[in-house]
């Protein structure tokens, strides 16, 4: 059997957020955006956006920070 290898743990505040994210019935474009706290060893919530464009969303993101989207598809929903 395999075993899956724990990096750092996902914050239970985030955790709810991202659940409610999934499942809000808003149609307005929104974003949530984690960072690691590498001390913790922890994915955290570092910021919400209602009702932002990508564009905009792209400006709002230091480019000398790694950055790795994450999207949910339809059938995913």
């Amino acid at each position: 059997m395999s075993e899956s290898l724990v990096v750092c743990d996902v914050h239970e505040d985030l955790v709810k957020k991202l659940k409610e994210f999934r499942f809000r019935k808003e149609t307005n474009n929104a974003a949530i955006i984690m960072k690691i706290d590498k001390e913790k060893q922890l994915v955290i919530l570092e910021e919400e956006h209602e009702d932002i464009s990508p564009d905009e969303l792209k400006d709002e993101l230091p480019e000398r920070q790694p950055r790795y989207p994450f999207e949910l598809r339809e059938s995913e929903c």
